[in-house]
């Protein structure tokens, strides 16, 4: 018999490797470098590791040295797909703390080398697949540390240019403007404001002369006197325009950081475009308690863009503020009309209270309404509960009825309703069959058979679902109903092979 082999003890192997490096540290620096190289030139990351190191060495405070170094280590001449894009990011993270070092030294040497790293990963981005977000992690710790450097050291006001240009740059769009603007001091910060202003004038007119006079100028409407109306879709096509997009925003977010509330709102007004800044508008006027003027855009923007959900509830929402509570029962009741879920139906019911109406009279409105609704519509073809291959019958669909029943907990009452020849979802008749008692099972059993029959018209292999279903309904079925309805499942299913195999597992309960 062969002698098992023991595991070293952890002592031993503690012990070989301090002997290991005794040898290592007795070798000449030669040796050591060839070995190293020789490694290195097999072992891509460990060459990568060498290169950071180098360049750490080399800059050694150097600016131009450490920008060319991060420049090699950030080089990529050929396309990174998916797989290689990972080890690129590792090499790109290598930069990290080089540039830490440098920030400890020197904040706005730091700044400076974060811009260089970040356009030399914009140009590597612009041929990667960086789908995993490898190197948009990279990014993301390049722009961080960049705010570490700008905290420490706030730039001048002409730095705003070397900014604006590395955002022109990103090919995602990640920067975020308000975290640059908390750290990076008043200086850049008024420069900033004065270039949201100064770019967005400019913007309007080029693309909108016979509108520029009306959309730059924030307080026109107050000064002239002129009424209150709503923007017009000239200032940009039909097609989302993004330079215009920022712009706007820079300038609204540089008047809501001054107070000026009004403005923001002629601003607003003035230059809005599609339903989507119409609703913007609106919501904007509720945050700062100007709930007439909400109510008042808000018409406005329904009237333009009645189908357009949002506008219908900026409306609703300002009708219901503002006390319209006749008009917000109108909308609750389209909507309950449009999409009579149990939501819209509650919705509807406490709009009808708030405009004083009578609660038990609207309510039997809606239902009148639900059930017209039933009769107006083609009537469906679906299979009856009972054997298999029974005849098509055609009945109400009586489903948006028996969900607000069930909402309201009226258990019999939906129970009455789901009864032949009315037709009901699937898992609306299993919920009211799962929720009667074992002793009414004479009442649960035939909406479960509904159910069953409906599932197997569809089923197809491992009939998981439909078996479970068997299972159930031979729980709630008397020992002398299970046997024969089990015996003709086998009977009727019998080239399904598989539902027949797992049948044979279900007895039921004696």
């Amino acid at each position: 018999m062969a002698k098992q082999r023991t595991k070293p003890s952890s002592g031993t192997q503690a012990g070989k490797r301090d002997a290991l490096r005794v040898f290592v540290e007795g070798q000449s620096a030669s040796a050591l470098a060839q070995r190293l190289w020789a490694w290195a030139e097999m072992d891509h990351n460990l060459m990568v590791d060498l290169q950071a190191w180098a360049a750490q060495s080399q800059a050694n405070g150097d600016p131009k040295a450490m920008k060319a170094a991060i420049t090699d280590l950030l080089a990529c001449t050929e396309y990174l797909d998916w797989l290689s894009v990972g080890d690129y990011a590792r090499r790109a993270e290598k930069v990290l703390p080089l540039l830490n070092k440098v920030l400890a030294a020197d904040p706005a040497q730091a700044r400076a080398l974060c811009e260089h790293a970040l356009r030399e990963l914009y140009k590597a981005s612009e041929g990667a697949d960086d789908s995993g977000g490898d190197i948009g992690g990279v990014m993301q710790a390049l722009m961080d540390l960049l705010l570490r450097s700008l905290r420490r050291a706030p730039p001048p006001a002409s730095w705003l240019a070397d900014w604006f240009a590395l955002m022109q740059a990103d090919p995602w769009g990640l920067w975020d403007e308000k975290a640059v603007l908390k750290v990076a001091g008043s200086a850049l910060r008024e420069q900033y404001q004065r270039r949201a202003a100064t770019d967005w004038q400019h913007w309007v007119a080029t693309h909108s002369p016979v509108q520029a006079e009306r959309a730059a100028t924030p307080g026109m409407a107050r000064k002239t006197g002129r009424a209150s109306t709503l923007g017009t879709d000239v200032l940009t096509s039909p097609q989302h325009d993004h330079e215009r997009s920022q712009l706007r925003r820079r300038y609204l977010d540089v008047l809501k950081s001054q107070g000026d509330t009004q403005a923001v709102v002629d601003l607003m007004r003035a230059s809005m475009t599609g339903v989507a800044e119409h609703s913007e508008l609106v919501a904007y006027c509720e945050t700062r308690g100007k709930l007439r003027d909400a109510l008042h855009f808000a018409q406005a923007a329904y009237n333009r863009y009645p189908k357009d959900r949002r506008s219908e509830n900026d409306l609703l929402r300002c009708y219901e503020h503002d006390g319209w509570a006749d008009e917000a029962l109108a909308i609750r009741r389209l909507q309950l009309e449009r999409m009579p879920t149990v939501d819209y139906y509650f919705a509807a019911l406490k709009a009808a209270q708030a405009a004083g109406r009578d609660a038990a009279a609207y309510r039997d409105e809606l239902f009148a309404w639900a059930e017209q609704r039933e009769t107006s519509r083609p009537a469906a073809g679906r299979a009856v509960a009972g054997t298999r291959g029974a005849p098509v019958a055609t009945g109400r669909q009586v489903d948006t009825r028996v969900g607000w029943l069930l909402a309201e907990a009226k258990h019999e009452e939906a129970l009455a309703l789901v009864q032949p020849p009315n037709l009901c979802q699937s898992g609306v008749l299993r919920a009211i069959a799962a929720q009667l008692p074992k002793a009414r099972h004479a009442e649960a059993v035939p909406l479960l058979l509904r159910v069953f029959e409906l599932a197997m018209h569809h089923a197809s292999t491992p009939y998981q679902g439909e078996l479970d279903l068997v299972r159930e309904t031979a729980s709630r079925m008397p020992a002398q109903e299970r046997a024969p309805w089990l015996a003709r499942l086998r009977a009727d299913y019998k080239a399904k092979r598989n539902f027949i195999s797992g049948l044979d597992a279900i007895q039921g309960p004696a």
